[in-house]
């Protein structure tokens, strides 16, 4: 009797094994597809509806929100979309949204591109401030350039002093020259105050001056490359120095 006691314990205890294991799959099913029906995607009739789809996602950021990005931002038709997803891609720190990013400044579209140049700093690492150091030496358009600027200026990396500087000095345009020398200011903790000087070569004299903080230094000195002094851009070497005269003196005639 004990033995039959023994033999139903066993089946009844195997029987509640198997209970579990069916259990513990069926919950686990279950969460696949919980996880699945949450993933985010764009959805949207028209270009309005998915753009604020887009910012509801990288607001939220829920459970596949860089892949629903990535892709619009790559094969969506209208590109406002794109462009928002490209924005939207800059609050995630990854390779995915990064190289996402990248690759939209080569984008069909101006305002995508601009979009890009100006999201991919904030990634902040080297390649990106080499990446929009050349697109602000190119001959790209003037909004992509300066939105390369803006770039800059949010890439922690300490090359982007280094472009910044090279931008605000180089280049043949005033209005991406003086965008970069406000930038360029900012990184190293200033407010430009010089507002639109009246000639390039007072430019030239507010960039020569950021020359002496450390900070620029360390960027050339990191990147191998030797910093050029310019004195001859300084104020007082290219402004004539006034000289008190016998009418300006004190006794003498006055105008």
């Amino acid at each position: 009797m004990a033995g039959k006691l023994q033999s139903m314990a066993r089946g009844a205890r195997m029987v509640l094994s198997a209970v579990c294991v069916v259990l513990a799959a069926a919950a686990a099913a279950g969460a696949l597809l919980a996880i699945s029906a949450c993933s985010a995607k764009v959805t949207g009739k028209t270009a309005s509806q998915r753009k604020e789809s887009v910012c509801d996602i990288a607001d939220k950021q829920p459970s596949g929100a860089v892949d629903a990005l990535v892709v619009t931002a790559g094969q969506d038709q209208e590109a406002e979309v794109r462009q928002a997803a490209v924005v939207g891609l800059g609050r995630f720190d990854c390779p995915e949204a990064r190289q996402a990013v990248e690759r939209a400044l080569d984008d069909p579209s101006p305002k995508v591109r601009t979009a890009a140049a100006g999201t991919l700093g904030l990634f902040g690492d080297q390649a990106a401030a080499d990446k929009l150091g050349a697109l602000a030496a190119s001959k790209a358009p003037i909004d992509e350039r300066k939105a390369s600027v803006l770039g800059l200026a949010r890439c922690e990396s300490e090359r982007s002093i280094l472009w910044l500087l090279d931008t605000a000095e180089k280049t043949a345009d005033p209005e991406l020259q003086l965008a970069a020398i406000h930038e360029l200011y900012k990184k190293l903790g200033m407010r430009y105050r010089g507002g639109g000087p009246d000639n390039q070569r007072r430019w030239l004299h507010y960039v020569e001056l950021t020359k002496d903080f450390p900070q620029v230094k360390q960027a050339y000195m990191q990147a191998g490359r030797t910093l050029e002094r310019h004195p001859e851009n300084l104020r007082v070497h290219y402004e004539t120095v006034w000289t008190p005269g016998p009418t300006s003196a004190p006794g003498g005639n006055q105008p």
